[in-house]
Formats: C-alpha cells, sequence, structure tokens
C-alpha cells in the first residue's frame, strides 16, 4: 500500500512538474494584428400590408356656399381605399375626404352655418348618388374662423367618385373628382 501512496505520489509531481514547466499563454507576447471584416446587408424593401387605393384630384378645390357666400369650403385632400373580403373579391370601396371650412361672414354679421356629411352627395361614374358621412371634425365654424373634418362615402363595389356635391343654406355647389 506504501508503494501505492508513493507512486501515486511521484506521478502528481510529475504532472505538476509538467505543467509548470511548459510556455504558457502569459508568456507569449500579446498579438497585435486586427482582423477587420465588413459584412454588407441588404434588406429587401418592406412591403406594407395595406388595402390597396388611389388619390383624387379635386378641381375646382375650394367652393363658396351660402346666400350671403359666407361659407368656403376647400378639399384638401381625397384619397379611396378598396375593400376585398377574405377571398380577395372586391367589396366596394371608401372615400375620404379632408375638408377646411371658412366661415367669412365678419363678426359683426354672425352668421351661423353647417356644412353637413349627410347633406353632401358624391356623384358616382354609374349615374347614383351617395350621402356621406362625419368621421371627425367639425364643419361648424364660428364667424372669421375655420375647421376642419374629416368625411367618408362607401362606395359599391365596381365604382369610381365622380363629382362632390355640397348644399348650404339653399345653394349647391359641385366639385369635379379626378384619379390621379
Amino acid at each position: 500500500m506504501k508503494t501505492n501512496i508513493s507512486k501515486l505520489a511521484i506521478i502528481c509531481a510529475g504532472a505538476f512538474a509538467l505543467s509548470s514547466c511548459s510556455s504558457s499563454s502569459k508568456d507569449k507576447p500579446a498579438d497585435t494584428t486586427i482582423t477587420k471584416t465588413e459584412t454588407t446587408v441588404t434588406v429587401p424593401a418592406k412591403e406594407e400590408n395595406a388595402p390597396a387605393g388611389s388619390s383624387f384630384t379635386v378641381a375646382p378645390d375650394s367652393a363658396v356656399l351660402g346666400k350671403s357666400k359666407e361659407a368656403l369650403v376647400k378639399v384638401t385632400d381625397a384619397n379611396v381605399v378598396d375593400l376585398q373580403d377574405a377571398e380577395g373579391k372586391s367589396t366596394g370601396a371608401e372615400l375620404t375626404v379632408k375638408l377646411q371650412v371658412t366661415n367669412k361672414s365678419t363678426l359683426d354679421s354672425k352668421k351661423y352655418f353647417s356644412v353637413a356629411a349627410s347633406d353632401a352627395r358624391l356623384e358616382l361614374d354609374n349615374g347614383t348618388s351617395v350621402p356621406g358621412q362625419n368621421e371627425s371634425g367639425s364643419t361648424q365654424p364660428e364667424p372669421e374662423a375655420s375647421t376642419e373634418a374629416v368625411w367618408k362615402f362607401s362606395l359599391p363595389a365596381g365604382s369610381s367618385p365622380k363629382k362632390l356635391n355640397f348644399f348650404v343654406d339653399g345653394t349647391r355647389v359641385s366639385v369635379g373628382l379626378t384619379k390621379k
């Protein structure tokens, strides 16, 4: 047994001596070589998961309404978004119209009016007329002030907007819509 212990002690001492005598990485000089690698990554253009649509030009872009010509309605933007069902079949479209309404009357005369979306009519290329819905904003400006509003019109499948009619105080003015 003593011989086994002494053999084990000699083997451990030899292993310790070999490990201490071998060259270590601490003794080597530092590697000063710098390797520069460049990677070029091409990112594909992001495809939007948005419905198809188109913009419209409004001519003339503004209309003066009212018996005293106190209402100025300006169409600042008109866009159509095509609507589809789950199978991709067209179910119609939605026209969004952004308006700026100005009350041109003076503070002294205090004339008030309202340009209602439900009174406006969108004429389509198939001869039908569609009423609008007020999405946001106001079309009841104070005298010598302006307000902004967004109106939406639901279009049946296969139709396109042709003309937008505004009604105020027994007067009617139309603005034409053409696809850009």
